[in-house]
């Protein structure tokens, strides 16, 4: 170990105290401090932000334009929003009462006590349907709204109900 410390405090002492670089650094460290800075001109940056405004006018207003000179008769064929809302809400029970149908837990349609239910639901959905044709033709009526919309409400709580009557067991008294 002797024979190393002596080795590495040789090398030490060997060494030279400073550094010097192979050339000389100073002159490009100069010539880099004394550069002007330069400074990109935004131009293009304007010229692009100009062009995308104009483009958006142009657009907008070709928009307008074309919105604000439609042909009158479009306007009579087309739906207006309370009916297409008329026809997603009627779709979207339909919908409703089809998963309650699919997911139901008893058979209460075969029982006894399922045929006031039955005969409910469907005087239901009777008169949902001349509802929803009267609506088709008057939308604006909020009464007739409020009627459809309750009947609506109405079938889906009598097929609820009916999940909870007690199925029909056909076996019954056969195990005395």
């Amino acid at each position: 170990m002797n024979h190393s410390q002596d080795k590495l405090q040789q090398l030490i002492a060997n060494t030279p105290k400073t550094l010097t670089p192979e050339r000389e650094l100073w002159t490009d460290i100069e010539k880099q401090l004394d550069k002007p800075e330069y400074n990109q001109p935004n131009h293009w940056r304007r010229v692009a932000v100009a062009s995308v405004v104009l483009l958006c006018t142009i657009v907008g207003t070709f928009i307008w334009n074309n919105t604000a000179i439609r042909p009158s008769y479009t306007a009579q064929t087309e739906a207006s929003p309370l009916q297409i809302t008329l026809a997603e809400i009627k779709l979207e029970h339909e919908q409703q009462v089809e998963l309650l149908e699919q997911n139901q837990k008893v058979n209460w349609q075969s029982s006894e006590l399922g045929l006031p239910l039955n005969k409910g639901i469907e005087q239901l959905r009777k008169a949902a349907e001349k509802i929803y044709q009267t609506l088709k033709k008057t939308p604006n009526d909020k009464e007739l709204w409020q009627l459809w919309l309750w009947t609506q409400q109405r079938e889906i709580e009598l097929l609820q109900q009916g999940q909870n009557l007690p199925a029909a067991d056909l076996n019954q008294g056969a195990l005395i």
